[in-house]
Protein backbone atom coordinates (compact mmCIF):
# COMPACT_ATOMS: atom_id res chain seq x y z
CA UNK A 1 0.00 0.00 0.00
CA UNK A 2 2.75 2.10 0.75
CA UNK A 3 4.91 0.97 -2.48
CA UNK A 4 1.39 3.21 -4.48
CA UNK A 5 1.71 5.44 -2.36
CA UNK A 6 5.38 6.37 -2.52
CA UNK A 7 4.97 6.68 -6.35
CA UNK A 8 2.20 9.20 -6.34
CA UNK A 9 -0.98 6.87 -6.73
CA UNK A 10 -3.87 7.66 -4.62
CA UNK A 11 -5.83 4.49 -3.56
CA UNK A 12 -8.76 6.29 -3.06
CA UNK A 13 -8.62 8.13 -6.59
CA UNK A 14 -7.64 5.05 -8.62
CA UNK A 15 -10.75 3.02 -7.40
CA UNK A 16 -12.66 6.16 -8.51
CA UNK A 17 -11.39 6.22 -11.89
CA UNK A 18 -12.24 2.19 -11.57
CA UNK A 19 -15.84 2.49 -11.38
CA UNK A 20 -16.35 5.34 -13.31
CA UNK A 21 -14.91 3.43 -15.84
CA UNK A 22 -16.80 0.51 -15.92
CA UNK A 23 -19.67 2.88 -15.20
CA UNK A 24 -18.82 4.48 -18.49
CA UNK A 25 -18.49 1.11 -20.59
CA UNK A 26 -21.83 0.14 -19.19
CA UNK A 27 -23.41 2.94 -20.51
CA UNK A 28 -21.11 3.65 -23.96
CA UNK A 29 -22.41 -0.37 -24.27
CA UNK A 30 -26.12 0.53 -23.42
CA UNK A 31 -26.93 3.36 -25.35
CA UNK A 32 -24.29 3.34 -28.18
CA UNK A 33 -22.56 -0.57 -28.98
CA UNK A 34 -26.08 -2.44 -28.57
CA UNK A 35 -28.06 -0.12 -30.79
CA UNK A 36 -25.69 0.18 -33.60
CA UNK A 37 -25.22 -3.54 -33.74
CA UNK A 38 -29.09 -3.95 -33.62
CA UNK A 39 -29.05 -1.36 -36.60
CA UNK A 40 -26.22 -3.52 -38.79
CA UNK A 41 -28.28 -6.52 -37.99
CA UNK A 42 -31.36 -5.46 -39.05
CA UNK A 43 -29.36 -3.19 -42.26
CA UNK A 44 -28.34 -7.15 -43.19
CA UNK A 45 -31.25 -8.87 -42.69
CA UNK A 46 -33.15 -6.31 -45.23
CA UNK A 47 -30.25 -6.16 -47.78
CA UNK A 48 -30.23 -10.22 -47.71
CA UNK A 49 -34.40 -10.06 -48.17
CA UNK A 50 -33.63 -7.44 -50.70
CA UNK A 51 -31.38 -9.94 -52.52
CA UNK A 52 -33.73 -12.77 -52.34
CA UNK A 53 -36.38 -10.79 -53.57
CA UNK A 54 -33.96 -9.79 -56.18
CA UNK A 55 -33.02 -13.41 -57.01
CA UNK A 56 -37.27 -14.46 -57.34
CA UNK A 57 -37.66 -11.10 -59.88
CA UNK A 58 -34.83 -12.41 -61.99
CA UNK A 59 -36.17 -16.05 -62.22
CA UNK A 60 -39.86 -14.59 -62.55
CA UNK A 61 -38.30 -12.32 -65.47
CA UNK A 62 -36.79 -14.87 -67.18
CA UNK A 63 -39.92 -17.16 -67.04
CA UNK A 64 -41.92 -14.26 -68.48
CA UNK A 65 -39.33 -13.85 -71.21
CA UNK A 66 -39.74 -17.55 -72.35
CA UNK A 67 -43.16 -17.13 -72.40
CA UNK A 68 -43.47 -14.27 -74.29
CA UNK A 69 -41.12 -15.68 -76.92
CA UNK A 70 -42.76 -18.85 -76.97
CA UNK A 71 -46.08 -16.73 -77.53
CA UNK A 72 -44.48 -15.09 -80.27
CA UNK A 73 -43.72 -17.42 -81.64
CA UNK A 74 -46.66 -19.15 -81.84
CA UNK A 75 -48.57 -16.12 -82.93
CA UNK A 76 -45.80 -15.85 -86.27
CA UNK A 77 -46.74 -19.16 -87.42
CA UNK A 78 -50.05 -18.44 -86.86
CA UNK A 79 -50.20 -15.47 -88.49
CA UNK A 80 -47.84 -17.07 -91.18
CA UNK A 81 -50.64 -20.03 -91.31
CA UNK A 82 -53.51 -17.67 -92.55
CA UNK A 83 -51.45 -15.32 -94.82
CA UNK A 84 -50.68 -18.77 -96.32
CA UNK A 85 -54.25 -19.58 -96.42
CA UNK A 86 -55.57 -16.16 -97.38
CA UNK A 87 -52.91 -16.84 -100.45
CA UNK A 88 -54.32 -20.09 -101.39
CA UNK A 89 -58.22 -18.62 -101.06
CA UNK A 90 -56.99 -15.70 -103.22
CA UNK A 91 -55.20 -18.25 -105.77
CA UNK A 92 -58.43 -20.75 -105.78
CA UNK A 93 -60.49 -17.88 -106.37
CA UNK A 94 -58.64 -16.00 -108.96
CA UNK A 95 -58.66 -19.33 -110.86
CA UNK A 96 -62.30 -19.73 -110.42
CA UNK A 97 -63.18 -16.48 -111.35
CA UNK A 98 -60.98 -17.23 -114.55
CA UNK A 99 -62.25 -20.21 -115.64
CA UNK A 100 -65.77 -18.59 -114.93
CA UNK A 101 -64.21 -15.94 -117.09
CA UNK A 102 -63.27 -17.95 -119.60
CA UNK A 103 -66.11 -19.83 -119.82
CA UNK A 104 -68.45 -16.81 -119.86
CA UNK A 105 -66.46 -15.79 -122.65
CA UNK A 106 -66.68 -18.97 -124.50
CA UNK A 107 -70.24 -18.62 -124.08
CA UNK A 108 -70.44 -15.32 -125.46
CA UNK A 109 -68.39 -16.20 -128.41
CA UNK A 110 -70.50 -19.05 -129.34
CA UNK A 111 -73.92 -16.56 -129.33
CA UNK A 112 -71.74 -14.34 -131.18
CA UNK A 113 -71.04 -16.62 -133.85
CA UNK A 114 -74.40 -18.09 -133.67
CA UNK A 115 -75.93 -14.69 -134.35
CA UNK A 116 -73.48 -14.30 -137.09
CA UNK A 117 -74.42 -17.47 -138.38
CA UNK A 118 -78.40 -16.70 -138.24
CA UNK A 119 -77.52 -12.85 -139.98
CA UNK A 120 -75.24 -14.77 -143.05
CA UNK A 121 -78.51 -17.49 -143.23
Amino acid sequence: MQLLGSLGVDLKLLLAQIINFAILLWLLNKLLYKPIVKRIEDDEKEMQQVVEERKILDKEKTEFEKKRHNTLSKVKKEAEKIITEAENISDNMQKRIHAEAETEKDKIIKQIKSRLKDLND
